[in-house]
């Protein structure tokens, strides 16, 4: 990969010790080839989680409103010859660590919508951009979990445009001579770019089949994951809806939206607790650098970790609901395949999941108001009565729940109209925000971090 400048973005956490022979072998291999590497470890920088605000494209465009290290992280990727995402394989997705700056990066692209390979994508901000490398470390082989990661990866690239990318994973415990091999041949390789069916193919299958599990409490507990802590969300409307219906059954329930207190113990103590009383999660969540929130993949993280450690941890259920702004159903699949994985790896029955293109038309408003019934969001109202009605009675997400959700919103209109329709209203949108801050069209594709 020649290449003169390289920043590596460091995933590790503070139990990664074992991890960081691969990072100093890829080292190595860089510097072989003449590179200058540039380090950030993300675990000890000054970083805040993204807000979801949008403040980056329409108050201060091109640059995050939170004035901390991701901004010099930001600078020095977009003006790196190549950067390079290294983390341990975390569910198939990437460390909480390193997905906390993924998410920080929606400020190197451009708000406006278009189509690339028929789907919907946002262009790039600037004309120069890096090589992008994704090298995933797993413990122990897990072909699957490895699929999930590359697979991210190339959505990844798919949004950032870089001018190739490659995506790897290796093993810890491989020999020195073996990863110095594979490092090389991933440096000198430029992978495809997996739009449609190779992210399509990703979608959970419906759950058919259900064994009864008696002990399993009738209590569930909804876990929001939108950063939109301060103002109505899309998930937070779709997990509201839902528990009110098991809660119309008689289920007890249980509601809790994460936040900034994740990172402080009784944060973390809370969360921990709440999960331990469930029988059934509920987890809503919306996409974010095609896949889960960093507070989400946070906590999942810890919940996994808690039940590793348990002796018998009790039996639950989980069902995963995500909302996307891109209005095809399909960009959603690797972010439910990471919840799947992460359900396999913690001992916890997965059943089912939800998938919503376009969760924009929500708006965050309640979805049990009368006038909510209607298009475009009638079908979503459906898709949740059968899924509240089947799980309260111990069942999986029905198929015809999922099929629901992810029908065209308006009858008798073609997809290729409404999704041209959705595109033309979010940057129209955004060009409203934009202008109501004082920022012109102009000025909304800045680049304040051009070399």
């Amino acid at each position: 990969m020649p290449a003169k400048k390289v920043v590596i973005l460091d995933g590790c956490g503070t139990h990664d010790h074992d991890l960081a022979p691969v990072l100093v072998g890829l080292a190595e291999v860089l510097r072989g080839d003449g590179a200058q590497i540039q380090i950030f470890t993300l675990r000890e920088m000054k970083l805040a989680h993204c807000l979801g605000c949008f403040t980056c494209w329409v108050k201060t465009p091109g640059m995050c409103v939170e004035n901390d290290d991701g901004r010099t992280i930001a600078r020095a990727v977009i003006q790196s010859d190549a950067t390079v995402f290294f983390t341990p394989v975390t569910f198939g997705g990437y460390s909480p660590d390193l997905k906390k700056m993924m998410d920080r990066l929606i400020q190197l692209i451009s708000p406006y919508f278009q189509m690339d390979h028929g789907e919907v994508h946002h262009p790039p901000r600037y004309a120069h951009r890096p090589r992008l490398v994704m090298l995933g470390v797993e413990r122990r082989p897990d072909p699957h979990e490895a699929h999930i990661f590359k697979t991210l990866a190339g959505r990844n690239a798919i949004n950032l445009h870089p001018p190739s990318y490659a995506a790897e994973v290796v093993v810890a415990t491989d020999p020195a001579e073996t990863l110095r091999r594979r490092l090389e041949a991933m440096l000198a390789r430029s992978d495809a770019l997996p739009f449609g069916e190779p992210a399509a193919a990703l979608m959970p299958p419906v759950v058919s089949g259900f064994p009864a599990l008696a002990d399993i409490p009738r209590r569930a507990l909804l876990i929001v994951g939108s950063p939109k802590t301060n103002a109505p969300s899309s998930s937070g409307s779709l997990g509201s809806y839902l528990l009110d219906r098991l809660g119309e059954r008689g289920w007890e329930t249980e509601s809790l939206t994460l936040g900034a207190s994740l990172n402080r113990e009784d944060g973390a103590a809370g969360l921990l607790a709440s999960t331990d009383r469930a029988g059934l999660i509920l987890l809503v969540f919306p996409l974010y650098a095609d896949a889960l929130p960093h507070l989400v993949t946070k906590a999942l993280s810890m919940v996994a970790a808690r039940r590793r450690a348990a002796a018998a941890p009790p039996p639950q259920r989980l069902v995963a609901i995500v909302n996307s702004g891109f209005p095809e159903t399909h960009q959603n699949a690797v972010a439910l395949a990471i919840c799947r994985e992460f359900a396999a790896q913690s001992g916890i029955m997965w059943a089912g999941s939800l998938a919503l293109g376009g969760g924009g038309v929500l708006g965050g408003k309640p979805l049990s108001s009368a006038k909510r019934s209607v298009p475009p969001v009638g079908h979503v109202i459906q898709a949740l009565d059968l899924a509240g009605e089947a799980l309260a009675a111990g069942g999986p997400v029905p198929a015809e729940a999922v099929r629901l959700m992810a029908k065209n919103p308006i009858p008798m209109l073609p997809f290729t109209l409404w999704r041209r329709l959705y595109m033309w209203i979010a940057d129209k949108g955004f060009e409203k925000e934009a202008a109501a801050n004082g920022i012109g069209k102009d000025k909304l594709l800045s680049q304040p971090y051009a070399a």
